[in-house]
């Protein structure tokens, strides 16, 4: 799986390659961490392109791509238990 960050401008960034839904999970709380918000929800939706993981901010998102239906409903499990 390939994680990305995709800011306000469309441009995306990658923040992580992992085989493990886990790893992406820490990844995103992660990058909050870092950048010293935390929001209330995280909803996980499954798109053509991949998995998009969304926030308070309706211009941000991350995107999951190369991701298996296996990895996609793991994924979705990790983000509702946050």
């Amino acid at each position: 799986m390939k994680l990305y960050f995709i800011n306000g401008s469309k441009q995306k960034k990658l923040l992580l390659e992992s085989d493990y839904p886990d790893d992406v999970f820490d990844a995103v709380l992660g990058f909050f961490e870092e950048h010293g918000k935390f929001p209330h929800i995280l909803r996980v939706d499954s798109k053509p392109d991949g998995v998009r993981v969304t926030f308070e901010s309706s211009t941000e998102s991350f995107l999951i791509e190369e991701v298996s239906d296996e990895e996609t409903k793991e994924l979705t499990d990790i983000f509702s238990e946050y």
